[in-house]
């Protein structure tokens, strides 16, 4: 069985590159204008992510 995965950064996030995502999926996402706290900066956006089809 395979569950599927999303990974995201924020764009300004000094802690993750976009490299670290991309070594572990095939299509991580860039939160636009974020930093590492996406959550906290923009719950709509990670909100969105969990809601996509």
């Amino acid at each position: 069985m395979t569950t599927p995965v999303t990974l995201a950064r924020g764009e300004r996030d000094p802690m993750v590159s976009d490299a670290d995502p991309a070594a572990l999926v095939p299509a991580p996402v860039t939160l636009p204008g974020l930093g590492h706290n996406t959550h906290v900066e923009n719950p709509a956006a990670v909100r969105a992510l969990l809601t996509r089809s």
